[in-house]
């Protein structure tokens, strides 16, 4: 080979090995930028689950203290009156309002609602020994639900068993809230899980019942003509709707007032059953910050003159 052939040869050479170089630098810088960008991604992607995170914050703490909120209006009518019927201040529903000049920076709105008008799925078998008058009247309330006499009373004794076996083994089952030794239902829903009671006569119990520690009694003023008419001897379901419409232009001021407006052959229940006062409220809560949303319920019990918080949880 020549001399002239070897140099072009080495000059092909170094020409390859340059082009090989340049190619290998831009893969090399594009590989960097590709991890640039991935890590800006993820940076931003950081900031913005933080900024996620400290909004949901925010949120939970107006919601937290919405409750306390109405904690201290629940103790204030305490002290104000001794009746408690659904004219009152309580129970005015407070829309969601920004609670500074920007939206953004918190916005909280909410509701108490009167649970001590319900009949208590609790009051069938407290400390686990069923009240057979109980579940007469919880029948009862299951007959004006839609369920056939025979049905309406398999299904409350049904239901009171089931208390009964709860708090024989413990609270294994459903229903593992405590209340006086025995076990008992945390929410209303708990019911569909038994299977003892259709659909759609739970759906027309909704309104009607509670699930709260045993021994309350209903509050005359806030009770529907459901359970009214559940609970008031020889009560008949139109004579309660009666009462309950003549109630919202002059509530009931004590039990003596209740049994005067009754209709004739209808009387008050045996025991401490009913009241003019409510002892368990349900406080919801919509509150938000920022993007975060939140609703939260609350149960409060007013036994003392500062209502205790039974549970909260966001539905």
């Amino acid at each position: 080979m020549s001399a002239r052939s070897r140099a072009s040869l080495r000059r092909a050479r170094c020409a390859a090995e340059r082009g090989a170089a340049v190619v290998l630098a831009l893969l090399t810088v594009s590989f960097a930028a590709m991890l640039a960008a991935a890590a800006l991604a993820d940076f931003g992607h950081g900031l913005e689950m933080l900024g996620g995170r400290h909004d949901q914050a925010q949120a939970w703490q107006l919601g937290r203290a919405a409750v306390d909120w109405s904690r201290n209006i629940l103790a204030d009518d305490a002290r104000q009156s001794a009746t408690d019927h659904l004219d009152e201040m309580w129970t005015t529903e407070i829309p969601v309002t920004a609670i500074a000049s920007d939206p953004a920076e918190g916005r909280v709105g909410g509701q108490i609602r009167d649970l001590s008008g319900r009949f208590n799925l609790n009051d069938l078998a407290p400390g686990g020994q069923p009240d057979a008058q109980a579940v007469a009247r919880f029948a009862r309330l299951l007959a004006i639900a839609g369920m056939n006499g025979a049905q309406a009373g398999a299904a409350a004794q049904a239901v009171a068993r089931h208390l009964q076996a709860g708090a024989a083994d413990g609270g294994s089952g459903i229903g593992d809230g405590r209340a006086g030794g025995g076990v008992r239902f945390v929410e209303v829903r708990e019911l569909a899980t038994l299977g003892v009671i259709p659909s759609v006569a739970l759906d027309a119990l909704d309104a009607h019942l509670v699930a709260a520690p045993s021994g309350a009694p209903i509050n005359i003023n806030t009770a529907s003509a459901e359970v009214l008419a559940a609970v008031v001897d020889n009560l008949p379901l139109d004579a309660a709707r009666t009462l309950v419409a003549a109630r919202d232009r002059a509530w009931f001021r004590n039990l003596g007032d209740f049994q005067g407006r009754l209709p004739e052959g209808a009387g008050l229940p045996a025991g401490r059953l009913l009241d003019v006062r409510s002892r368990y409220f349900l406080v919801t809560i919509t509150a938000a910050y920022g993007d975060a949303v939140l609703t939260l319920q609350a149960m409060l019990e007013r036994e003392s003159n500062w209502p205790t918080l039974l549970w909260y949880h966001t539905p």
